[in-house]
């Protein structure tokens, strides 16, 4: 019982490890994404308040 905890245990620390690499690039790339647009509204703002001016 225990090696089978020990191993079932084992894999999913594998598993892990394996696969949270590949979710905190996608994370990291949404992110900057989502920044990027969100800075260029800003800026579209930005240029329409001094065009009223």
């Amino acid at each position: 019982m225990d090696m089978q905890f020990g191993s079932i245990l084992y894999q999913l620390v594998a598993i892990l490890i394996l696969v949270l690499p590949i979710v905190l690039i996608v994370w990291l790339i949404r992110s900057s994404s989502r920044r990027t647009k969100q800075l260029d509204r800003i800026e579209a703002q930005l240029i329409e308040l001094n065009k009223r001016r």
